[in-house]
C-alpha cells in the first residue's frame, strides 16, 4: 500500500510540475470581455461589438481566432446551439505587438427570417496564439444572442422609400410630358 502511494504522489507531483511549467509559458496573453450578451437582436439586424486581445508578452505574436459550438452540457441552462457560424464576421488573424493590445470588430448579422424570431443562443469565440514551440491556451470568448419577437423592418422601409422615389420621379416626368404636349398645341 505504501508503495502504491508514493508511486500514485510522484506521478501526482509530475503532473503538476508539466501542468504549471506549461501554463506559465502560455500566460502570454488574454481577452476581454470574457461574455457577451446581446438581447433583442431582431431577424434582419445587424449589431458588432470589441473584443480586445491583450499580448503581454515581450514580442509580436500573431493570434487566431475561430467560432466554437460548446456541447449543450457547457452551455448556459436554456440556450441553443448557434445555427450558422457565418452570421458571425470577424479578423481570423490578426497581429498584436508586443505589451500591446488590439480591438478586434465582431460583427453578428441575423437573417430576416421569422423562424429566426425569440430564441436563445449561445456560442464561443476561441482566441489563441498560433501555434509554436510551446504549449498553446485558448481562451473562450462565451456569447450569448437573444432574438427579439418580430422581424426587423428596416429592409421593407428601404423597399417602400425606393418604391416611393421611383413614383415621384414616374410622376414628375408624366406631369413634364403633358406640360410639354400641352404647349405644342
Amino acid at each position: 500500500m505504501i508503495r502504491y502511494s508514493k508511486c500514485l504522489s510522484g506521478a501526482i507531483a509530475t503532473f503538476l510540475v508539466f501542468a504549471l511549467t506549461s501554463s506559465v509559458l502560455a500566460q502570454g496573453f488574454s481577452v476581454s470581455p470574457a461574455e457577451v450578451e446581446i438581447r433583442d437582436l431582431l431577424p434582419g439586424q445587424e449589431t458588432e461589438f470589441n473584443l480586445t486581445i491583450y499580448n503581454k508578452d515581450n514580442r509580436e505574436d500573431n493570434f487566431i481566432l475561430v467560432t466554437y459550438n460548446p456541447e449543450e452540457s457547457q452551455r448556459r441552462q436554456g440556450r441553443a446551439d448557434f445555427p450558422d457560424n457565418s452570421w458571425i464576421n470577424f479578423a481570423q488573424r490578426v497581429k498584436i505587438e508586443a505589451n500591446s493590445s488590439v480591438p478586434v470588430k465582431v460583427k453578428i448579422t441575423i437573417p430576416s427570417d421569422a423562424k429566426w424570431a425569440n430564441k436563445d443562443w449561445e456560442i464561443w469565440l476561441g482566441v489563441a496564439p498560433e501555434p509554436g514551440d510551446f504549449l498553446t491556451v485558448k481562451l473562450y470568448i462565451r456569447l450569448l444572442v437573444s432574438t427579439g419577437v418580430g422581424i426587423s423592418s428596416a429592409p421593407q422601409i428601404n423597399r417602400a422609400m425606393r418604391g416611393l422615389a421611383i413614383g415621384l420621379v414616374l410622376a414628375a416626368l408624366g406631369i413634364y410630358y403633358l406640360g410639354r404636349r400641352k404647349k405644342k398645341k
